[in-house]
């Protein structure tokens, strides 16, 4: 099978028809990376042209233990990018979506690689800004307000799911990608709490009669590219990989545990991280009105969740590379405890702990 590299990705660019021989003189690769789960090139194009990404997924990821997901997972990614694009047409919030997720321009369904725009040459990456300390709460409610219009704009009640969201209802990517090193692989590691993370799994699974809607199954900093500060920041959305019909419940915690994490590695920032959560919580809430139900019910759901996150990001297959001391494992493990035994019901509740005395 064709394997993207560095070095034969102008030239594949060019026999796929993507760019012509003359672009290619002027054309340079560079490895991006791809996480745990794909190949990642960025070709430049010159001054004036910007940039194109290409992305392929792997077959086995790249992790300690076995961990192996079907490649075709990258056409349903580029399927996400296209859905959400489309909104565009939908209303003003849809049109601001648009310019906040990368324009697929080609797709390679024999060799799992698809094409698109790259990011500003002036991005960062929020999870890199994040860490160093640099928190800009009006990046967290931008990021807040994107993820509610995604969520609002499809959402289905019921069975009968729109046709242009019918090919994300299958959740296999993401039991295999999510569910199974998340959740049950935690469970596995403790036992005593197995039931309990096996029913916020399965509550991540809802049946076709249940509350959906267009769940991005990655939604986390390291996947948002920042440009500009303050009221002038614009955000990219990047990896719909694990992009799927499911309870929207599982992105809300999925970010709202990221800020966690980073409360507990650097505790002198912990204030700034719990606001940060606080904004991009309000944010989503703002945009989304009632039409996910109740709002304490909704932060019920999303801190159950959030428990199971934060534990797996420990224990699970997928721990979070930054947390590396004994202390902080356990400090991350007697919080996540707390909150699935149900002595931490509350997104305030978290904060005070995170922002408290260790």
């Amino acid at each position: 099978m064709f394997v993207l590299s560095e070095g034969n990705a102008v030239q594949y660019l060019v026999d796929q028809g993507v760019i012509s021989p003359d672009d290619s003189r002027r054309a340079r690769a560079e490895f991006l990376g791809g996480g745990i789960s794909n190949i990642v090139i960025r070709v430049s194009l010159g001054t004036d042209r910007g940039g194109l990404v290409l992305k392929q997924s792997l077959p086995k990821l790249r992790v300690q233990e076995d961990w192996f997901a079907d490649q075709s997972r990258i056409h349903r990614e580029r399927a996400g990018l296209d859905f959400v694009r489309g909104l565009a047409s939908d209303s003003a919030t849809g049109q601001q979506i648009a310019q906040e997720v990368p324009e697929v321009v080609h797709e390679d369904r024999d060799n799992f690689v698809f094409v698109m725009t790259a990011a500003p040459a002036d991005g960062a990456n929020w999870k890199e800004q994040l860490l160093a300390g640099h928190i800009d709460v009006s990046v967290a409610e931008r990021v807040g307000r994107m993820l509610g219009a995604i969520h609002q704009q499809s959402r289905v009640v019921g069975s009968s799911v729109p046709e242009n969201l019918d090919e994300f209802a299958d959740l296999d990517c993401f039991v295999q990608l999510r569910i199974d090193p998340y959740h049950r692989a935690t469970a596995a590691a403790h036992p005593d709490l197995a039931e309990i993370i096996e029913g916020e799994a399965q509550r991540m699974l809802p049946t076709a009669h249940e509350r959906r809607a267009l769940v991005h199954g990655d939604f986390s900093p390291k996947n948002i590219i920042v440009s500009g500060t303050g009221d002038n920041a614009r955000v990219l959305l990047l990896d719909f990989e694990v992009v799927h019909l499911g309870n929207p419940v599982f992105d809300v915690a999925f970010m709202l545990n990221h800020f966690t994490l980073k409360a507990i590695y650097n505790p002198a920032l912990a204030d700034r991280y719990c606001e940060a959560g606080r904004s991009f919580w309000s944010a989503y809430l703002d945009v989304l009105g009632t039409s996910m139900g109740d709002r304490n019910s909704l932060e019920l759901d999303t801190v159950r969740q959030l428990g199971a996150l934060l534990l797996a990001r420990i224990d699970g297959k997928s721990p979070a590379e930054y947390i590396t001391a004994d202390e902080q494992k356990e400090y991350a493990r007697r919080l996540a405890r707390d909150i699935l035994t149900g002595a931490v019901v509350t997104l305030s509740e978290i904060h005070n702990r995170l922002a408290g005395a260790r």
